[in-house]
Formats: structure tokens, C-alpha cells, sequence
């Protein structure tokens, strides 16, 4: 009994000390705080997360990529307003990335391993229908003592009205306005042509 709490201990402070290297657990979803036994870095971040657009629509996929130097790991999520749940979904993870079930089980992305990832590892983040503005945060691992928690990206918002049908609408009643001025035009031509002859 003994050796087994004996191994327990040390399991539990072998995972505190050398963190997730296979990726972020569930646990971590809420205040994206990796458990590595050292705190979050409080000056600035080498790292942005660039967006490809600041405007969505439903199902338009937004290019995402953390910009600065390489990094081990992450976790990735898109939130709308002081929500702390994961939003919309999450195109196929890149190399030696994975999905993290935060909200859904597309709804976030952490690291698979610590090999390096760079901003030419391109994430693709797919909006839903039920949020007008959003934003993407990260956590980046530079190293398992280096590390930046919650870094954000500007706020994108929706397009148009937020709907595509009604979009396709807007854009289609200019047409039907013209069509009938014109047919009005032509009617009161001919009106007026038929009015003036002998």
C-alpha cells in the first residue's frame, strides 16, 4: 500500500513539473492556466494572434496564426463577450496539434507534442450562427517555465446583417427597384405617347 501512494506522489508531482506535453486537458478549458509549476508571464508577449479578417459570417472560415517566435504548445479557443466557453468550431488541426473538447468536440485546439510550431502553422477557426462578435485567445508555451495566458485577438464581428439570407435579400432588392422604375418609365411612355397622338 505504501509503494502505491509512493507512486501516486510522485506521478502527481512528475505532471507538475514537467506539464502537459501531449496537450491541455479539459480541466484547463475555463481559465487556460497550464499547471507547470511556475507562473504565467506578466510582461509583454512576443506573440499576437493575426487574424485573416475582422468580419465573419456563419461557416466562412477565419485563418488564424500566432505571429513571434516558435513555440511548444497551446491552447486555442475563439470566446463572444465574458462568456469563458469555447464558441464555434475548429477546421483540421495542423501538424502536431489536436482538438480539445472545451464546449463541443471541435471547439478548441492544443499541442500534441512539444515539437516547435510557428506562424506558418495556420489554424482555421469556423464561426456559428449564434454569436455577432468574437474574439480569439490563446495560451502560448514558449517553454514549460515561459509561458503567456490569454492573449487575444482584435474583435471580429459579423458582416452585413448576420444573415445570409437576408444579405442575399439586400442585395438582390436594388435589382427589383430598378426593374419596376423602369417598367414604370415605359408604362408612362407609352401613356403619354398615346395621349398626344391625333
Amino acid at each position: 500500500m505504501q509503494v502505491v501512494l509512493f507512486v501516486a506522489f510522485w506521478l502527481q508531482v512528475w505532471t507538475s513539473v514537467t506539464g502537459y506535453p501531449s496537450g491541455a486537458p479539459v480541466g484547463r478549458c475555463v481559465d487556460m492556466t497550464p499547471q507547470h509549476g511556475a507562473p504565467a508571464q506578466s510582461g509583454p508577449s512576443p506573440y499576437t494572434i493575426a487574424v485573416s479578417n475582422t468580419t465573419f459570417s456563419t461557416n466562412q472560415a477565419i485563418t488564424v496564426t500566432i505571429e513571434g517566435p516558435v513555440y511548444a504548445g497551446l491552447l486555442l479557443k475563439a470566446r463572444s463577450g465574458a462568456s469563458t466557453d469555447a464558441v464555434g468550431t475548429w477546421g483540421p488541426p495542423p501538424l502536431n496539434t489536436q482538438y480539445l473538447s472545451c464546449s463541443g468536440t471541435q471547439s478548441a485546439i492544443t499541442h500534441s507534442n512539444r515539437n516547435s510550431k510557428s506562424s506558418s502553422t495556420i489554424y482555421t477557426w469556423i464561426p456559428p450562427a449564434s454569436v455577432t462578435t468574437a474574439f480569439i485567445t490563446a495560451t502560448v508555451v514558449s517553454n514549460k517555465t515561459t509561458f503567456w495566458v490569454n492573449l487575444t485577438s482584435a474583435t471580429l464581428t459579423r458582416g452585413g446583417n448576420g444573415n445570409a439570407a437576408a444579405d442575399h435579400k439586400m442585395a438582390v432588392t436594388p435589382v427589383l427597384f430598378l426593374t419596376l422604375l423602369m417598367s414604370t418609365l415605359v408604362q408612362y411612355s407609352v401613356c403619354a405617347s398615346s395621349a398626344t397622338s391625333p
